[in-house]
């Protein structure tokens, strides 16, 4: 089987842990028991969305700003920002941000020059930036781009058309983009709770395979006890370690 499963392999895996018959079809309004599972299936997907910025999730988003604009809406399945990925790539710059209320509300309304970096700050759906770009800036344009968690967790494969990306189950071939043992472990989860009955045993499992997934979704940094950001200039941390002949022509 692949790495992610269907709406309905998983539905059917946790009715055969749970004891209850197979699911025929994931939307199968006569069946109390297929909704209530398509339910708590996509609760479980929609929360894990927020509780771990999972790799598969992760996009990229790159606009050029325009001549007096200073907002820009954000993408359509944006669930939340990635820290420290906003640039400026037309000047190699990271913007500065995002900037609280009380930040955004200085830098518009206090005495202060114009800066050559950029700021910025997510409201209402915006990524909002100051100084607003202009056509006097150089360059004129800027390309600006960040990384963000898609909210979109789900490969919708409709009967007819292109599969597309969305946030809920819509039919039996889904595929789930998440492992499929992390769904099955939660909604199991939620279907104790649901039920009223001791959530211990379920939620144990739940937490660890959550944690042993998060653990090992992008890999581990070299841990320092005395970490320095490391400049994008040229320096003595730019020569790769070796033994060079520096003394001779």
């Amino acid at each position: 089987m692949s790495r992610y499963w269907t709406s309905l392999a998983v539905l059917n895996q946790v009715a055969a842990e749970l004891g209850l018959p197979q699911v025929v079809t994931v939307l199968n309004p006569e069946s109390v028991q297929s909704t209530q599972l398509l339910a708590m299936l996509n609760s479980a997907g929609n929360e894990l969305v927020t509780y771990y910025p999972w790799e598969q999730l992760k996009r990229e988003w790159t606009f050029d700003t325009e001549d007096g604009k200073g907002d820009y809406a954000l993408p359509d399945d944006w669930c939340y920002n990635i820290d420290q990925t906003q640039w400026d790539r037309s000047n190699h710059w990271p913007l500065i941000g995002p900037k609280s209320p009380q930040e955004w509300a200085w830098l518009k309304g206090g005495l202060l020059a114009a800066a050559p970096r950029i700021r910025f700050r997510i409201q209402n759906m915006m990524m909002k930036l100051w100084p607003v770009p202009s056509q006097g800036d150089s360059p004129g344009v800027h390309t600006i781009s960040q990384e963000y968690v898609s909210r979109n967790w789900v490969e919708v494969v409709p009967a007819n058309g292109a599969p597309f990306l969305g946030d809920m189950v819509q039919g039996d071939n889904d595929v789930l983009q998440f492992d499929p043992w992390l769904l099955i472990k939660y909604v199991k989860y939620k279907f104790f709770e649901l039920k009223g009955f001791d959530t211990s045993g379920v939620q144990s499992d739940f937490m660890r395979i959550f944690n042993s997934l998060t653990g090992k979704d992008v890999g581990a940094p070299v841990l320092n006890l005395a970490p320095r950001p490391m400049s994008q200039y040229l320096g003595p941390w730019s020569v790769p370690d070796g033994s060079w002949n520096v003394g001779q022509p």
